[in-house]
């Protein structure tokens, strides 16, 4: 098993940013019409659901489908069990996803921490017992 470097994992993330920006932007414009970006701070309905609860779903499906975002199978890369090498369940990436939050907190270092750890795991990775390596399924 070879794991993904930070570069890789650094450029996935941005060809997944390269989707996932104007999807999001689309979405609240069709939810909330044209004004939808010039009222940022204040509440809309539904916000939560389509800032948190969408992307969530969306992404844990490519990932239970390809074990990979749409950047990740660009690149090459995969995500498994890190312990058995094959498909983590849904439970794994529901934790894994939601572990993003623990990375981001505080200044990133939950990223990079990969650059320091033997098996280059993320504090996300780590907290859904999953390590992405090089290599299509």
């Amino acid at each position: 098993m070879t794991h993904a470097s930070f570069g890789e994992r650094a450029l996935a993330t941005l060809i997944d940013m390269l989707w996932m920006i104007p999807m999001a932007l689309l979405l609240h414009y069709l939810l909330y019409g044209a004004d939808a970006f010039s009222e940022a701070l204040e509440p809309r309905p539904g916000a939560e659901i389509v800032s948190w609860i969408v992307p969530a779903v969306v992404i844990i499906n490519f990932w239970l489908t390809s074990q990979a975002t749409p950047g990740k199978m660009v690149m090459g890369l995969r995500i498994v069990d890190a312990e058995t090498g094959g498909m983590p369940g849904v439970g794994q990436y529901t934790l894994r996803y939601f572990g993003y939050l623990v990375s981001g907190i505080p200044f990133a270092l939950g990223y990079l921490w990969m650059l320091f750890d033997s098996r280059r795991q993320t504090w996300h990775d780590k907290i859904g017992r999953t390590v992405v390596i090089r290599g299509k399924r």
